[in-house]
């Protein structure tokens, strides 16, 4: 009951998201095909060049998919409680019997599963818009933008979620949320001393693995990286937890 509740409360976001995101990286793909194509080329060099443009294509994809996806799953972090406290329905799941603390885990359960699948989908359509359009695909390519995207991206989510823990309003808390990512965002892209260690942006949307010369992602995936990405979101996570269990309803 508590997970069909939960996606009942993001089910409208999680799809309109869904079905804009996936139609944007679409199109951008689709036109991206027409303009890369290679002409006047025949036989191995045609192919080396259809290659190196999927390649471009993957590479401007991803960093379109940066930007919407960030914006989406701040979105679904908004809700829970506090927004029910807000408009007088708190007390109905309050009523339910279980913990504070099942209520929200299971919320932020939904939220990461709708979050992935955010990411998932499109570049499922991604590759198929590629193989129709005769371009040759690259699954572990894909692999390894997605990887980047959702364990690097979770820390957006889990700052909506706390963000929704601390500020009641409907508008004031994606407000706050969207100002703290985009202000993060300018400061760890601008401030060389940690610009390496902190820039989100280009860790989502592999630019320290991108080669230019063969418009892949190389070596080893981040690893180090990505478990101090998902730290940090499961820290923000785990103080939205504890903020909600110490709230009076």
């Amino acid at each position: 009951m508590l997970w069909y509740k939960a996606w009942l409360e993001t089910r409208s976001r999680f799809l309109a998201s869904l079905c804009g995101i996936t139609a944007i990286v679409v199109l951008l793909v689709h036109h991206l095909e027409d303009v890369m194509r290679p002409v006047g080329l025949s036989g191995a060099r045609y192919f080396v060049a259809l290659r190196r443009s999927t390649g471009d294509i993957f590479n401007s994809g991803q960093h379109l998919l940066v930007a919407i996806w960030m914006l989406a799953v701040i979105l679904l972090g908004m809700g829970g409680l506090i927004r029910e406290r807000a408009a007088g329905t708190s007390s109905l799941t309050l009523a339910l019997p279980v913990s504070r603390r099942r209520l929200v885990w299971v919320q932020i359960a939904v939220g990461v599963l709708e979050s992935i699948g955010l990411g998932v989908i499109p570049w499922i359509a991604i590759l198929i818009t590629l193989g129709v359009g005769g371009f040759p695909v690259s699954f572990s390519q894909a692999v390894f933008y997605l990887a980047l995207l959702i364990s690097g991206g979770l820390i957006y989510f889990a700052l909506a979620m706390l963000t929704s823990s601390l500020i009641e309003g409907e508008y004031t808390a994606p407000a706050v949320a969207f100002g703290v990512a985009i202000l993060s965002a300018m400061v760890c892209g601008t401030v060389n001393a940690i610009r390496p260690y902190a820039d989100l942006w280009r860790f989502m949307g592999g630019d320290n693995h991108f080669s230019d010369g063969a418009s892949l992602l190389r070596g080893p995936f981040p690893w180090l990286g990505a478990f101090a990405a998902l730290s940090v979101a499961a820290l923000l996570l785990l103080t939205s937890v504890a903020v909600i269990q110490r709230r009076e309803f």
